[in-house]
Formats: structure tokens, C-alpha cells, sequence
């Protein structure tokens, strides 16, 4: 994926009126915040297009304390406590209803009220799938808020239903609940200027490497369609190259060299990819969402997906599910090609619209204060 663009505005002076939605996009101050940083930004940009309302992130109403805590290192977290409480008092005094959006799981403790003027996001639990991967301080950091979030008044946003089930196992059934997929922006870019058109048979893995990613089973797949004439090359982009070539290091020479790790690339570039590809494959073996999947399914890509339950959720109808090693060829030959003859769109994809997943954001507190008789 390419590197995030800063959000609109930071920086500009602060508007006139109080924002009716304050967005904390202090997660641009955690430099490893990854996919969840894209998606936050994305979600601000559409909610600040949304037409009547008035949405300010943090950074661009206090942008010189946001580069402050940026100089010197202060954490995310802490910021949002004291920022959190002064709009909290600020808010009371003044009488406006002032909604504040936190786009990955911590609510910042609340000198009164249990947050129901606040909305928080919360991805997956993907710490407790893979707890190898997290240290104990962090995983007990992670239960403690989610217990928080769980026992809050906020509106809690999941990105998918499997990843609310997730949660209530754990942690019970929140107070305001709600489903919202992720937005996905998969706008085709203009024609390459010189008219390239590559032509090649490939498969597209555009995800960085983490464990949960299998790679393996990535590779035996691409090995098998390969061999069966299917496709002839794997593209992998984002980061982990090092880690996909020492992978690739142990099979047969031919198909270490179909393997082409692309890195970072520019998001034209990157949807160009998509766009040329005989489909994308993902095996992870665990997923909140699965946004590049998303992206591909927008742009009517064959979809080779593990069989796991937010990819049934999400792709049911349009995915060719893989279970194990032993996939049956001859199917998902018949899918790709009936696939290349019919043209399925997405059923989801309405909902991924940036701007109607942005619409959904803000009729939450709309629907809550309509509910309560409070003024809109």
C-alpha cells in the first residue's frame, strides 16, 4: 500500500464554529499504526466531503500542541485525555453537542459521564487469536480498555460482525453496539500515458507481511496454479521482502523467480496492479476486515480467499474459498473463468462507498439524540 497522506487541514487556522464532530487522528503520531491509520484518514476525509455538517480533527484545532507532542515524543493516549476533558467541559459550559470519534479503541478517561457523547472503533482482537505476537504489558493494556469500551455508554463501531462475536466472547455485549464497514476507495487512475498494457497471467498479494498474512500457504497455491497453467507469476507489494524472499529461498529455483516482491508502490500504480491481475489471493489465517480484499472486490477482481469466517461475512457470493492445500483445481479454474464471462460486482460494495460509510459515522449520534428528544 502506499504511505498515508496527512489528513485535510492540519495545521489551518481553527474555524469559527465548534466542530459537531471532533476526530482524533492522534494516531498519526504512532508511526507503526499501519492499515488503521489509512482507514482513519479515509473516514476523516469522507466525513469532512459529507455536505451540512462540520468535522475538525484534532490536529488541525490544536496543531501546535499536536506538533508539540509530536517533538517530543508524548503519547497518543495521554493526549487524548487531556484534549478529551477540556472539549468535555468546553461542551458543557457552552451547551453544544460536540461528538468526539476515536478510530482505534481507547476511550481516554472522562472526568464525568460515561462517554455517550463519543465513538469508538474497534478493529479486531487480533491479540487474542495470536498472543505470541503481543507482549503481556500489551495485552493486558488491550483487555483493560476493551473492558472500558465494553462497559462504556459510547457508540462502539465494529468493522465487521465477526469481529463484534469476537469481542462479546470476550468481553459481553456493549451498550450501543454497531456494524459499519470499512470505507474502501478503489477509484480507477487514468490509462498509463505511454498505453502500457502488461498482459501478464499473475496473481496480486498487496498486503505487508505479518504471520497472520500466511505466506506459505500463498506460496503452495501460486506453486499448484503454476504448474496447472493457471498463472505464471506471484506480485507481492508493501513491506516484509526480506521475509517473503527467505521463503521463497527454499522452493524450486522456477518458481523462486516467478516471485516478485514490488515493495511500497504509488496507489495508481497499486490499482493498476489489481486491475491487471488474474486474481487476488489472501490466506490469512485471521482478519477484522480484510480492506485490500475489499479494494480488489470494488474493481471486480477474482478473489482466492482462506476460508475463515469474515471472509465468508464479507466476500460470500463473489469469493472462491480455499480450505486447505488440497483446493480442488479444476473448481477454481471454472471460477476464474466464469468469473472472467459473467462480471459479478460486490454486494458489499455499496456499503464500502466512502461517503456512505462517512454518512453512517454521522447519523449515529443523530439517531441516539433524535431517540432521546435531545436537540440535533
Amino acid at each position: 500500500m502506499s504511505t498515508a497522506r496527512p489528513p485535510e487541514g492540519e495545521g489551518t487556522p481553527m474555524r469559527a464554529a465548534m466542530a459537531s464532530h471532533l476526530f482524533y487522528d492522534t494516531l498519526r503520531l504512532n508511526r507503526g499504526a499501519g492499515g488503521v491509520l489509512n482507514v482513519a484518514e479515509m473516514l476523516l476525509r469522507s466525513m469532512r466531503s459529507s455536505p451540512g455538517v462540520d468535522v475538525a480533527p484534532v490536529s488541525a484545532r490544536h496543531p501546535r500542541l499536536f506538533a508539540l507532542a509530536r517533538r517530543i515524543g508524548l503519547s497518543r493516549f495521554l493526549l487524548e485525555v487531556l484534549l478529551y476533558n477540556a472539549h468535555l467541559v468546553s461542551a458543557q459550559v457552552s451547551g453544544r453537542r460536540l461528538v468526539s470519534l476515536f478510530p482505534n479503541y481507547f476511550l481516554p478517561f472522562a472526568l464525568f459521564g460515561r462517554h455517550r457523547d463519543a465513538i469508538v472503533i474497534v478493529h479486531d482482537l487480533q491479540y487474542k487469536t495470536y498472543p505470541e505476537h503481543f507482549s503481556r504489558a500489551k495485552r493486558l493494556w488491550l483487555d483493560w480498555n476493551l473492558r472500558r469500551v465494553a462497559r462504556s455508554q459510547a457508540h462502539v463501531v465494529f468493522i465487521s460482525r465477526s469481529s463484534q462475536q469476537d469481542f462479546e466472547r470476550h468481553f459481553g455485549r456493549c451498550h450501543r453496539p454497531s456494524v459499519i464497514f470499512n470505507p474502501v476507495d478503489a477509484a480507477v487512475p487514468p490509462a498509463p500515458a505511454d498505453g502500457t498494457v502488461r498482459g501478464e497471467r499473475y496473481l496480486i498479494a498487496p498486503y505487508h507481511y505479518y504471520p497472520h498474512k500466511n505466506f506459505g500457504a500463498t506460496l503452495r497455491l501460486f506453486a499448484r496454479m503454476k504448474c496447472y497453467g493457471l498463472v505464471d507469476w506471484l506480485d507481492i507489494t508493501g513491506n516484509g521482502a526480506a521475509e517473503v524472499a527467505r521463503m521463497a529461498a527454499a522452493v524450486a529455483p522456477a518458481l523462486r523467480d516467478s516471485v516478485r516482491h514490488r515493495g511500497m508502490l504509488p496507489r495508481d500504480e497499486l490499482i493498476r496492479l489489481y486491475l491487471g491481475a488474474s486474481a487476488f489471493i489472501s490466506l490469512s489465517t485471521f482478519e477484522g476486515f480484510n480492506l485490500s480484499a475489499a479494494e480488489a472486490a470494488m474493481l471486480g477482481v477474482p478473489l482466492l480467499l482462506s476460508d475463515i469466517p469474515v471472509h465468508r461475512e464479507l466476500f460470500g457470493g463473489y469469493a472462491f474459498f480455499v480450505g486447505d492445500d488440497a483446493c480442488d483445481l479444476d473448481c477454481l479454474s471454472r471460477y476464474l473463468s466464469t468469473h472472467q464471462q459473467l462480471r459479478p460486482a460486490w454486494s458489499h460494495a455499496p456499503d464500502c462507498q466512502p461517503a456512505a460509510v462517512a454518512s453512517r459515522y454521522l447519523m449515529l449520534e443523530r439517531d441516539a439524540a433524535a431517540a432521546s428528544g435531545a436537540p440535533l
